[in-house]
């Protein structure tokens, strides 16, 4: 992890809709492991993975880019879901752990698109270091851009940079990322979303909350409901898709025109012809990237 970062303060734009969580002390590797539901243990200093917190139904209350800074910090990178409600949650079951939580201190996450790219062997590790700014590379074989935190007094500098924050969300719905509001927590679990598909969760590691409908859906195959990226006109999040006259499925969130989303799709439905509205929709297949190592 090189702590240098370079970047060009014309190319960035601030994104409002992630915030950070600081997770501090001797014990905070082993505290978010408890309570998370991938392997953080496997991430090595300046790894970052997709992880997220689940309630003890299983159902997804939050899915966030947490970075391994070193043994004893890390960062919680959450989009859509208020860093001060993810410590709330969190704050709760500290008891006795070495573990300091603080919500969005002295630093700003700003999208950096048509970036430098790098190799995918490199994506998983973070570049820059706290006291300067960090970057996560989300960059893709078919576009390149940076997730950057930066200290508040080195962005000062920074103009506001219009439309940035909507293409940068755009491309995370096109790379599978579900971008969820607040009001859709607590709603799916891991494999209704295909976090799989991002290596989101881990079937490996131990106990954790919602742990047991994890393992319970994946051995028995109980998952009859899938996320799609899909295309069509006049999508709205909410909206019904329907197959043969029946409601095959649900529109999670979508793209700034309006044309592509994710969706929520019953497996019975995936061959056949389906409808939104009067639109026909078609699935697509989710562009490859944003996946990290398991």
């Amino acid at each position: 992890m090189s702590d240098k970062l370079n970047f060009s303060p014309q190319s960035l734009g601030r994104l409002a809709s992630y915030s950070l969580l600081v997770l501090e002390g001797p014990d905070a590797v082993a505290f978010i492991q408890a309570q998370s539901m991938n392997d953080v243990n496997a991430l090595g200093d300046g790894q970052w993975h997709w992880n997220g917190l689940l309630n003890p139904k299983g159902r997804l209350i939050a899915l966030f880019a947490l970075v391994r800074i070193r043994k004893d910090m890390l960062y919680v990178l959450s989009p859509d879901f208020p860093a001060e409600k993810l410590c709330l949650h969190l704050q709760r079951f500290v008891f006795r752990s070495k573990v300091r939580l603080t919500a969005n201190p002295d630093s700003i996450c700003f999208a950096e698109l048509d970036s430098l790219p790098t190799t995918q062997s490199s994506r998983d590790t973070i570049s820059g270091s706290p006291e300067n700014g960090i970057a996560l590379d989300f960059s893709s074989d078919t576009l390149s851009r940076r997730l950057l935190v930066l200290p508040i007094q080195h962005a000062e500098n920074i103009l506001p940079n219009p439309g940035i924050e909507s293409a940068w969300r755009d491309a995370d719905i096109e790379h599978g990322l579900p971008r969820l509001s607040e009001a859709q927590s607590e709603q799916w679990t891991p494999q209704m979303l295909s976090l799989g598909n991002l290596h989101a969760f881990s079937l490996k590691k131990g106990c954790y909350p919602g742990q047991e409908i994890v393992a319970r859906t994946h051995y028995l195959g109980q998952a009859k409901r899938q996320t799609f990226l899909v295309q069509s006109e006049n999508l709205a999040m909410g909206a019904a898709i329907y197959a043969a006259g029946e409601k095959a499925g649900e529109v999670l969130c979508i793209t700034s025109r309006s044309n592509m989303g994710l969706a929520l799709i019953s497996s019975t439905a995936e061959s056949g012809p389906m409808i939104c509205g009067e639109n026909e929709v078609k699935l697509l297949q989710a562009l490859t990237g944003l996946q990290r190592p398991i």
